[in-house]
């Protein structure tokens, strides 16, 4: 493991100006006509999400069965983040503390410890995942959140479903249902789930070549590092996980494609203040119409249209 863990998080969580802290959706699979073989793991059952303003969608948790505490679901993150009062309180065995740090977009770093989650239960405390789960202890976060839950690494080796328009989270076993490609969604697309760098955050080709995270942590819409100065109108600031800044400026909506879903003039911002190197992400702006499936062992990702429900 490298002595410093760079993690592109969602400058979000940071700010009540609206620039981070979101989600995305995702997309339901078909079952089996025949009888389906019984799941390798225990399956938790689908729980209810809730968004709030500048936070973007959060869920209930309890760490070694304390809480309830209000961690963001952010699929951005790399890791799950927990801040030192929670660990403290659920008796978080600290792994390390040597010399580590994870980074927001700015670049910007800040020490962390690692820490191990014997048991984490997400939606009520009887509703465990199926394995415990690595985290990092940091005191970057805001203080209305108690952590950060990355589903990638936490429902490992389950897949999930992020539905937004429902606020619902769930799991399945993706050696039972599993993604395909020769399975389009109506309107949608089961596209390649990319990596980079040794990560397991889910990247997707856009059709101008571009790869773009599917960051969940993220109020932007389509969101682009912007080397020139911020100025002028639709600006908006916020600080990273790491205490940088991040200026963002809504500029024309723009029109791309995700293999065979089409993305019609979704909200774009240019991101100043961010690392040379950070990936063009795709957040809740343009992504709230959907729910996404994620299959971590096809590396499939399935995006698809949902009619919001009233509520």
């Amino acid at each position: 493991m490298n002595s410093k863990r760079r993690l592109l998080l969602a400058a979000a969580l940071m700010a009540a100006s609206g620039v981070r802290a979101v989600s995305i959706g995702t997309a339901l699979f078909a079952s089996p006509a025949n009888s389906s073989p019984a799941p390798r793991v225990s399956i938790p059952r689908p729980v209810r999400l809730r968004e709030v303003s500048g936070r973007g969608l959060l869920v209930s948790v309890w760490l070694n069965s304390t809480g309830p505490f209000t961690f963001a679901l952010d699929t951005g993150a790399g890791t799950t983040l927990v801040s030192p009062r929670v660990a403290n309180a659920s008796h978080l065995n600290i792994k390390s503390q040597s010399r580590r740090s994870i980074a927001g977009l700015s670049g910007r770093e800040v020490a962390v410890s690692e820490a191990e989650i014997q048991t984490l239960a997400v939606g009520d405390r009887a509703n465990s995942l199926p394995q415990s789960v690595e985290a990092i202890v940091t005191s970057g976060l805001p203080t209305d959140i108690d952590g950060v839950l990355d589903p990638t690494e936490a429902f490992s080796p389950l897949g999930y479903v992020i539905d937004i328009p429902r606020l619902e989270l769930s799991t399945f076993d993706p050696e039972v249902t599993p993604l395909s490609t020769a399975n389009q969604p109506p309107e949608g697309a089961v596209v390649p789930w990319l990596r980079e760098r040794g990560s397991r955050r889910p990247f997707v080709q856009m059709d101008n070549g571009d790869r773009a995270l599917i960051d969940t942590g993220s109020n932007l819409g389509l969101a682009i590092r912007d080397s020139s100065a911020a100025n002028g109108r639709n600006v908006g600031l916020s600080r990273d996980v790491g205490g940088g800044q991040i200026v963002t400026r809504r500029v024309r909506p723009t029109t791309v494609a995700i293999g065979a879903l089409l993305l019609r003039n979704i909200p774009t911002d240019l991101v100043s203040g961010a690392e040379a190197d950070a990936p063009v992400l795709i957040g809740l702006s343009a992504l709230r119409p959907f729910r996404l499936a994620f299959d971590p062992v096809h590396r499939l990702i399935e995006i698809a249209p949902v009619e919001r429900q009233r509520r």
